[in-house]
């Protein structure tokens, strides 16, 4: 099994372009919490809190972000996984989309009870 140069990966990071800046993080929050409000089938709604740490990996068209989120009037706090995002220029969905898609999906599964 091959295994992967974690060094020549580290060295590569610092060559890689920033995350690009997809979006004004307050506008963004407010337009995804009211898609889902609108979109919610059941008692239980997902609610996006906080966008932050956006980071390269040693994939160019690939980065991470910590997706903060809770569920209901729960005060706990949760962390979406996985955290990878990728570029539009490489992917047919804006990151917009990406990230509804993953929140809805954790919405109707509560919902659905599973």
């Amino acid at each position: 099994m091959l295994k992967p140069n974690i060094k020549k990966m580290i060295d590569k990071k610092h060559d890689l372009p920033p995350p690009p800046p997809i979006f004004n993080k307050d506008e963004l929050i407010s337009k995804i919490n009211n898609k889902l409000a609108e979109e919610l089938i059941g008692q239980t709604s997902i609610k996006l809190i906080d966008l932050k740490n956006p980071r390269r990996t040693w994939i160019s068209y690939e980065y991470h972000l910590d997706i903060v989120y809770k569920i209901g009037n729960d005060t706990k706090e949760y962390i979406l996984l996985p955290n990878n995002f990728y570029d539009v220029s490489h992917y047919d969905l804006s990151f917009f989309d990406q990230l509804y898609k993953r929140l809805a999906k954790i919405q109707q599964s509560i919902n659905n009870g599973g």
